[in-house]
């Protein structure tokens, strides 16, 4: 009996989704509304909005594509279970994006093995391979943050956020963010610099 009520509630849902998005183009805040009431099929579109976004941040976090995959889609079911706690007047993405940071920090106090960028491609003309090279080069250097810098770092470049955007992600004043993306940016020039000259020890 409490089957059949939960299947009856499911298909209630669903019509009230398909109606609704029959009638006209719903707000984020209406597709909320929808999702804490239960409704998977609008949790859908917020999912297909964010997952990009989600993937690479996470790829950032943690430099491995399995791993950014499983943790940022981790991060979308854990949302889903917590979704009854968020506020429907304030944005999905930062609020979600706490539980995302939150989950890859637990990662990375887990895992002690630092992981390689992946690169694709493979021998090439000289440009691309020199390319490759600042790619890795780049990609190691941003594993070699501390935490804090390498979120600004992914955040601001990678995501193309704003400085008020991104005081509103990490939750810190904007010069703040300012200042952590100043001592970024001068340490990865370093590391960059040190990296591609061992590169070009070795090949002499």
């Amino acid at each position: 009996m409490a089957r059949e009520r939960a299947m009856e509630r499911k298909a209630a849902l669903c019509g009230v989704w398909v109606e609704m998005r029959a009638e006209k183009i719903l707000s984020e805040r209406e597709i909320l509304e929808l999702v804490k009431k239960g409704n998977r099929e609008a949790y859908g579109e917020i999912v297909k909005k964010y997952m990009k976004s989600a993937y690479y941040i996470t790829l950032g976090f943690v430099h491995n594509h399995q791993d950014a995959l499983d943790l940022s889609q981790e991060a979308f079911i854990k949302a889903f279970r917590k979704i009854k706690r968020f506020d429907t007047e304030k944005a999905f993405f930062p609020w979600f994006y706490k539980l995302m940071k939150n989950l890859c920090l637990d990662y990375l106090r887990k895992k002690k093995k630092r992981s390689e960028v992946p690169l694709e491609g493979t021998e090439a003309s000289q440009d691309e391979r020199q390319n490759a090279e600042i790619r890795e080069a780049l990609g190691k250097a941003i594993a070699k943050l501390p935490f804090e810098q390498r979120e600004v770092i992914i955040l601001r470049y990678f995501q193309q956020l704003s400085y008020r955007e991104l005081s509103e992600m990490t939750g810190k004043p904007i010069g703040s963010v300012m200042s952590s993306l100043y001592y970024a940016k001068r340490k990865l020039k370093e590391i960059v610099a040190k990296y591609l000259g061992s590169e070009q020890e070795n090949l002499r």
